[in-house]
């Protein structure tokens, strides 16, 4: 729900409040992978500190079940349950727009043990965008397409209506539509990669990289009333794979079907 996400805080921060929090659960729709059934839930709580029109500061922490199959009957060599926690700083100007962050990504297992926690743990939470015409050209760094990289981005807007803004860019594509005063929607395409290290079940000295590539197509209809906002999604996650270490050391990929996923938010500031 990143563009979701955007779309909320910039309503925040007009509307003066210094904060803003968002809760948003969402799950998969089940499927079958190497003949065992396959679900993925997760869960997102976000809270931003907005500073001006141009400066927020935020936190967010995911927890996912990601549901790692078992492949020739070898389990994945970590539990299932996995954390992200990004703190980042952000500033949209006209003609410049800088996100600085760091996530902490690990298995639930790993934070047993906070002493264990390491700088590879990290992970980059970075872009910066310039504004050349109705043209923005960016430059990220995260691991928003299954891998840590960096790579670049652009995005052009167009307004073909006063209700209607379309954001055609990559990686992520947009279509904002402000139905009424109180209800809004966003109809988005956009990667939803990520990466953890993980722990053995055992907490013992070895480390592996848990990956997860996939993209989504999805639609979220937004009702807000006052400082209060409720939004709805559903979607479409497709050329998805994961990447894991097995307990025999082997590392595999496995391929995930396409399917459905729903998703609720709600949001306040305040």
């Amino acid at each position: 729900m990143g563009i979701l996400t955007t779309t909320l805080l910039s309503a925040a921060v007009a509307a003066a409040p210094s904060w803003s929090l968002q809760w948003s659960p969402r799950v998969d729709a089940a499927r079958e992978v190497l003949g065992q059934p396959y679900r993925t839930r997760r869960q997102t709580t976000e809270i931003a500190r907005l500073f001006n029109a141009e400066d927020q500061a935020d936190f967010a922490h995911e927890f996912r079940d990601l549901d790692l199959p078992a492949v020739d009957g070898v389990q994945a060599d970590t539990n299932s349950y996995v954390h992200r926690l990004t703190f980042a700083w952000q500033r949209r100007a006209d003609t410049l727009r800088v996100r600085l962050g760091v996530t902490l990504a690990v298995s639930s297992n790993a934070l047993k043990d906070p002493g264990d926690l390491r700088a590879g743990d990290l992970y980059p939470a970075v872009g910066i965008g310039w504004r050349a015409g109705p043209v923005w050209l960016d430059l990220y760094a995260d691991d928003r397409l299954g891998r840590t990289l960096v790579y670049p981005g652009f995005e052009l807007q167009l307004r073909p209506a006063p209700s209607h803004q379309v954001r055609l860019g990559f990686p992520e594509t947009s279509w904002h539509w402000q139905i009424a005063p109180r209800w809004s929607s966003v109809a988005a395409i956009e990667p939803d990669g990520a990466c953890w290290q993980v722990r053995d079940e055992q907490l013992d000295e070895r480390r592996s990289e848990v990956c997860s590539r996939s993209w989504q197509a999805a639609w979220t209809l937004r009702w807000q009333d006052g400082p209060f906002a409720v939004s709805a999604m559903a979607g479409y996650s497709f050329a998805s794979r994961l990447e894991y270490q097995l307990r025999d050391g082997r590392n595999v990929r496995v391929d995930i079907p396409s399917g459905g996923l729903f998703g609720l938010s709600l949001g306040a500031r305040f």
